[in-house]
C-alpha cells in the first residue's frame, strides 16, 4: 500500500502514512504502539481500516493479520477456502477478508471477502436507516445481493458511501430533514460533483464518526487516482491538515517515530522514494 489514511476512535485523532513516512495523533492504545514502533507503516500493510472502541483490523504483505472487533465478527474474519456441508460435501468457503467497516456505535460491521461475497451484521437494527434502505432495495431488485455491495464508508448522521461491484457509487444520505442539515455541505458538493464527472470511491475512502466536516476519500477514474480531504475547522484542524498534507506529498520523514535502531541514511533513502511513490502511485 503506498500510502493511507485512518481516523482513530476520538475526536482529532488520526493515522496518515505515506512509504516510510508516518504521522498521527491520539490513537488508541490497542494499535497506537505498533506504528510507533515502526512494525506497521504503509509499505507494510496492505490495508488498515478502524471503527469506535479502537476496533481495527490490519494486514501486511504476508496476509498475517491483526484486529480488534465486535465479538460475533472475529469469527468470520478467519480464512474459509473450504467448508462442508450438510450432505458432507466438500464447498468452496467464503475466501479470505479483502474489506472490513465498522458502524459508528460499536455494533454493526461489515466485511468483504475474495470470493466477493459480504456478510454484515449482527442485525439490521445495529445500523443506520441509511443502510436499511439500500438492503432493502437489494434484497428485491438484486439476483446476487449477497455479493452486490463491493464497499461501504458509515459515517455520522447515517450517512453512507457505497461502491457497488458494477463500480459505480452512491452517497446515501437520511431522509430526515433535520438530521440531514446537519452533513457538511462541503462534503456533500465533494461527493455530488465528483460522481457526475464519472470517479468512484476507493477502499482507503474513511468518515469520521464525530464530525461530518472530517473525511477522507479516494478517488478513482479509469487509471486516474487521487485523495481528496478535509480535517474540519477551526486552528487545530489546519494544523491537522497540514501534517496530512506534508505526509501525502513526501515531505519530511518519520524519523522520530520509527525504532532507534534505523540509522539516518535508510531513513532519507526511504523518504526520496515515498516522495516518488506519492508522485507516480500504484494503486491497489
Amino acid at each position: 500500500m503506498t500510502a493511507f489514511f485512518a481516523w482513530g476512535n476520538t475526536p482529532n485523532s488520526f493515522v496518515v502514512g505515506n512509504g516510510s513516512l508516518l504521522d498521527y495523533e491520539n490513537l488508541p492504545a490497542d494499535y497506537e504502539g505498533k506504528f510507533k514502533v515502526n512494525e506497521w507503516n504503509a509499505m507494510q500493510l496492505q490495508a488498515f481500516y478502524t471503527g469506535p472502541n479502537g476496533y481495527h483490523w490490519a494486514i501486511k504483505h504476508n496476509n498475517d493479520w491483526s484486529a480488534r472487533c465486535p465479538h460475533d465478527m472475529m469469527p468470520y474474519l478467519h480464512t474459509q477456502n473450504m467448508v462442508v456441508g450438510p450432505d458432507g460435501l466438500a464447498r468452496p468457503g467464503r475466501g479470505r477478508v479483502t474489506f472490513v467497516s465498522f458502524v459508528p456505535g460499536g455494533k454493526g460491521w461489515f466485511i468483504r471477502y475474495s470470493t466477493n461475497q459480504c456478510l454484515w451484521g449482527p442485525d439490521v437494527h445495529a445500523f443506520p436507516s441509511t443502510w436499511s434502505t439500500i438492503v432493502n432495495d437489494l434484497e428485491r431488485n438484486h439476483p446476487r445481493k449477497d455479493e452486490a455491495i463491493d464497499f461501504v464508508a458509515f459515517g455520522l448522521h447515517e450517512v453512507l458511501l457505497i461502491r457497488f461491484e458494477n463500480g459505480n457509487s452512491l452517497m446515501q444520505l437520511p431522509e430526515n430533514p433535520a438530521v440531514r442539515s446537519r452533513v457538511s455541505t462541503e462534503l456533500i458538493q465533494e461527493v455530488e460533483g465528483r460522481l457526475a464527472a464519472g470517479w468512484t470511491v476507493g477502499n482507503r475512502t474513511t468518515l469520521c464518526e464525530f464530525d461530518t466536516n472530517r473525511w477522507f476519500i479516494e478517488w478513482k477514474r479509469g487509471t486516474s487516482a487521487e485523495f481528496r480531504y478535509s480535517m474540519g475547522d477551526g486552528e487545530r484542524s489546519r494544523q491537522d491538515m497540514e501534517r496530512v498534507m506534508k505526509v501525502l506529498s513526501g515531505v519530511g520523514n518519520d524519523a522520530a517515530l520509527v525504532a532507534s535502531t534505523q540509522n539516518a541514511q535508510m531513513i532519507a533513502a526511504t523518504g526520496a522514494f515515498a516522495q516518488a511513490l506519492a508522485l507516480n502511485r500504484s494503486w491497489w
